[in-house]
């Protein structure tokens, strides 16, 4: 997208908002020329520094020890900050002592009692059962269908709920619950994240009684140095695996989709060989992943043109980082299946992954779910067209996942 005359980025379409087509991209990015960090207010009244800089600066920060992710610093600092302003502080479950909201050391412990089953050779032998998931669900797609809810979300949802063990009948119910959550409007996250968090609390508990090969299983009898999870420990990491497990490869597999079939030819264009390369220019353009979950500043930290200041709440913003022009030139804004990457490695031409020790633990699997929902898709349905304007496609109102709210399209000609 041009920006036009006239055009004032707006900060809160930062963290999310039913905004159209590609609109975010173009406020994201003018306001990565404005400056490196803008205040925002999420929808449960939180104040937040997004920052908007490139992908050099965002890996430093994604790698930066003093933006703490310890659970307890977060809750503590975001429940002052809501009280202060009248507002209400109970907060969703998901912001417990997980990996993903814990600092070293101890972060190595859960991060390596989780890795035992994300380990490559592990996810390679899911790789089947992904792509027979993958052409069923193609191949049950009605004529005119929803790629968003018909393919995208339930593909990740059943290949994670397998992998931890979750019942089949309770699988869309998950679904509804992870969607409210990522709201951020405590209205919707509270009631969401405690019937999760009671759900997989009693199916955790079953697993101890009746141990199966899932992970859940697993989880409950790892241990790293002698030590397994807490009950609190293993609840959040539960909770983090269901949603982290589907929502942002469910919008993964859904903006890769949107951007080819909104360039004329490059639906057509895409072969077996293409789909790797083309998945990462879609995560590089459209991340999956709008901002990152929250970050806490333990002290000063400077980036390319001001400082984050201690105390403050940070969200990274990660679109600004994969369309920097520093990295990818004058064509960074435009989203091209055929570039060929500036660094030699596509993968290493974004930062929509993560960066760090909170690099996310289940890339390879999210890769290889999207590239098998475009591989079947494009093999079934050659012809596939949108039924809307592509700039008319509205994303869905979540805070930190990057995703359509429905994406109409047409089998046949």
């Amino acid at each position: 997208m041009q920006l036009t005359a006239g055009f004032a980025p707006d900060r809160q379409a930062l963290v999310g908002g039913p905004l159209r087509g590609w609109q975010h991209h173009a406020h994201e990015d003018a306001l990565a020329r404005l400056g490196p960090a803008h205040a925002a207010e999420l929808p449960n009244g939180l104040e937040v520094l997004v920052t908007t800089v490139g992908l050099e600066a965002t890996r430093s920060l994604l790698g930066d020890e003093r933006l703490s992710k310890d659970a307890a610093g977060l809750v503590g600092a975001m429940q002052q900050q809501l009280a202060a302003k009248g507002r209400p502080t109970d907060l969703s479950r998901i912001i417990g002592p997980s990996m993903l909201n814990t600092d070293p050391p101890h972060h190595r412990k859960l991060r390596a009692l989780v890795s035992q089953a994300f380990t490559p050779r592990r996810i390679e032998l899911l790789r089947p059962a992904v792509e027979k998931t993958a052409n069923d669900l193609v191949a049950a797609l009605p004529r005119d269908a929803d790629l968003v809810e018909a393919l995208a979300f339930p593909l990740p949802l059943a290949v994670i709920c397998d992998l931890l063990g979750v019942p089949e009948e309770d699988r869309a119910q998950l679904n509804r619950w992870t969607a409210a959550m990522m709201t951020e409007r405590p209205e919707l996250v509270v009631p969401a994240s405690d019937a999760m968090f009671g759900y997989l609390a009693g199916l955790i508990e079953y697993k101890r009684d009746q141990p199966d090969d899932a992970l859940l299983s697993a989880l409950t009898q790892a241990r790293v140095d002698g030590e397994g999870l807490s009950p609190e420990e293993l609840l959040t990491t539960a909770i983090l695996l269901v949603v982290a497990g589907h929502e942002t490869t469910g919008a993964l597999i859904g903006n890769t989709v949107a951007a080819l079939l909104a360039l004329p030819g490059a639906w057509q264009a895409l072969t077996p060989d293409t789909v790797a390369a083309v998945v990462e220019e879609a995560a590089r353009w459209d991340p999956p992943t709008r901002v990152t979950p929250h970050y806490r500043v333990t002290a000063d930290v400077e980036v390319p043109g001001g400082v984050l200041p201690e105390g403050a709440l940070v969200m990274i913003n990660l679109g600004t980082a994969g369309r920097d022009p520093l990295t990818h030139g004058p064509t960074a804004t435009r989203f091209d299946p055929t570039r060929v990457p500036v660094t030699g490695n596509a993968a290493l031409g974004h930062a929509s992954f993560g960066h760090g020790i909170h690099y996310c633990l289940g890339h390879h699997l999210a890769r290889i779910e999207v590239r098998a929902a475009l591989t079947a898709l494009r093999a079934r349905h050659p012809d596939l067209s949108l039924a809307a304007d592509a700039a008319e496609l509205v994303r869905d109102d979540k805070v930190v996942p990057n995703t359509f709210a429905s994406i109409p399209v047409r089998l046949e000609p």
